[in-house]
């Protein structure tokens, strides 16, 4: 069964990739009326690139998002049904939400710090992964308003396809290390699980020193499902943009990335404080799981820092890369440590 569920998922995913492409190639060949007013990302997350010799935690992820008005018409998109929930609670003004909106296809994965026992790690943070589909929406108004955002993902933890991500990634970097554990993962065999995000940001202020920008931004974030927090964060960026404040968003990459401009060249930083609730990837769903980590012993307030530099290489084409330290997700055992990786992400405007 476990066979024919790792065959399905290495057919879904180039399979999601094309129909989230599809209206790329038909705006391309359209009339142009949406010219400029889209772009994909693609993104590689791993603790390698933040410079750690470690191989344990947020192991890393892969992302392919479309973000502007074709991510609201792909085949695959969520946009309808996200919109019908945020038209429950969130204020009807500014921008068509549609217009800014996004689909990403990511996995991501997690490791115990000794991957190479094939037997179960217990007092240590478990194996699991994450294939995910999410939708996103962003209404704007004037600079003066806030900025609303939300996000609904739909994922399969504890698929077998991470093992052979994450094996591949070694395999590409020429380390002849690989991860023997992921039987023990959670939910391991797949189970299906799902996310909605709402975040409110605003900004604080901004100015302009000769071709020298800053801009400084506040927001509050909620979310229920397979990760259930409230966050409040507080980011900034100085440098050469083209971009609008609420469009920054190294803290979250499945947000919606519009594309910037040829000479952009800037710093981004940030904080962030979570109070957490709930994470399935650490403490399992309703499948049995092998290993998890008990409630009692995960820590409940998380903190998080950034920085990042961003190169507007073309009109078209962006050149990104962040660093992420954060404080431990587990109170006591060996998991109890704090951790950090690294994300590229290439930005091009179509």
């Amino acid at each position: 069964m476990r066979q024919n569920l790792l065959q399905s998922l290495r057919l879904c995913v180039p399979a999601l990739a094309c129909l989230m492409a599809w209206p790329a190639a038909q705006a391309a060949q359209g009339s142009g009326l949406n010219a400029g007013a889209n772009s994909w990302t693609l993104g590689i997350e791993n603790d390698l690139f933040a410079g750690s010799h470690r191989d344990a935690d947020y192991t890393g992820g892969f992302m392919f998002t479309m973000s502007g008005p074709d991510a609201s018409r792909a085949l695959i998109s969520m946009d309808p049904i996200l919109g019908a929930i945020d038209s429950l609670w969130l204020p009807n003004r500014g921008s068509d939400p549609s217009s800014k909106a996004g689909l990403q296809i990511s996995m991501q994965a997690w490791t115990p710090d000794d991957t190479d026992s094939k037997a179960a790690v217990y007092n240590d943070r478990p194996y699991a992964s994450l294939l995910a589909l999410t939708s996103t929406r962003m209404t704007v108004g004037s600079d003066a308003e806030p900025a609303w955002a939300s996000s609904l993902t739909i994922g399969v933890i504890g698929a077998g396809f991470a093992e052979d991500i994450h094996r591949g990634f070694h395999s590409l970097i020429g380390s002849g290390h690989s991860p023997r554990g992921y039987s023990h993962q959670i939910s391991d065999g797949g189970e299906p699980t799902l996310r909605y995000t709402l975040r409110r940001q605003a900004l604080l202020g901004e100015g302009t020193f000769g071709s020298t920008r800053q801009d400084f931004k506040w927001g509050i974030e909620g979310s229920v499902g397979y990760l259930t927090e409230a966050v409040l964060t507080a980011s900034g960026r100085i440098g050469r943009f083209s971009t609008p404040w609420w469009s920054m968003y190294p803290e979250r990459s499945e947000f919606y990335a519009p594309r910037g401009s040829e000479g952009d060249l800037y710093l981004s930083y940030g904080v962030t404080g979570k109070l957490r609730g709930y994470n399935a990837m650490l403490e399992g769903q309703f499948r049995h799981s092998d290993v998890t980590v008990r409630r009692s012993n995960l820590e409940t307030l998380i903190g998080e820092a950034w920085f990042g530099v961003t190169w507007g290489i073309t009109n078209s084409t962006t050149l990104s890369y962040v660093m992420r330290y954060q404080t431990s997700e587990i109170e006591s055992g060996k998991g109890a440590r704090d951790f950090g990786s690294g994300g590229v992400y290439l930005n091009y405007g179509y």
